[in-house]
This record gives structure tokens, sequence and C-alpha cells, in this order.
């Protein structure tokens, strides 16, 4: 018989008993800040409401009432349901600042998109 030589595994030195977790872990570097948590949750609720009136403005497409009526009909709910829930001070001033916002957007887009309508700064009414 022929004589067969054994292989004998060379034996490993460990050199800790720590396992990796990860061992391909890369370290990405975001160009974008880290949002706080009121930002973060300032954008959700952006999107949230986005998503609603998206929804809403379905609904209106599909309803037999003039749009102006159920806006209106959403609006007020709204509404009713913020000056109850919270305080007078801060309703009125949501209120007022969403309104101005709102009041200077469509200026702006109207004198971008519709020169010949001029706009009275005394006045602030559009002609």
């Amino acid at each position: 018989m022929p004589k067969i030589k054994k292989i004998r595994k060379k034996k490993s030195k460990k050199l800790s008993n720590v396992v990796p977790l990860r061992k391909d872990l890369k370290l990405i570097e975001k160009d974008e800040p880290i949002l706080s948590v009121e930002e973060q949750e300032r954008e959700k609720t952006n999107a949230f409401a986005r998503k609603i009136c998206d929804e809403i403005d379905n609904f209106i497409k599909e309803t037999k009432l003039t749009a102006d009526y159920a806006y209106y009909h959403f609006l007020f709910h709204l509404k009713q349901r913020t000056i109850f829930n919270v305080s007078y001070p801060l309703f009125k001033e949501a209120n007022d600042a969403s309104t101005n916002e709102i009041t200077r957007n469509l200026a702006n887009y109207l004198k971008d998109k519709c020169p010949e309508l001029k706009t009275d700064t005394d006045n602030h009414t559009i002609n």
C-alpha cells in the first residue's frame, strides 16, 4: 500500500476575542445638514397637509357644488377646529400670517405671469 502523507492544518493565532459586527462599514458624508426634530415635524406636517389638499381638490372636481362654495366649507371647518383647539392669540397670529403670505404669493404670481395686471402698492389691490 502506498503511504499517504497527512496534511496538517495551520493553526491561526487569534489576536483578540472581539468579533466585528460590521466588516464592510462605510462612512457616508452627507452634504445636507441634519434637520432638527422641529424641522422634521414641520416637513412631515407640510407633506401631510399637501396630500390632504390634493384629496380635497379631487373631491371638489367631482362635486356638483361650485368650487368657491366647496372650498368655503373646508376652510370654515378647518378654522373652526383650529380656533377651538388652540388659544385665540395663536389662532389670530396664524390666521393673519397665512392670509398675508397667501396674498403676497398671489401678488407675486400675478406680477410674474400677468404683467398687464398692475398692483397698486398704496391700496394693496390689483387693478
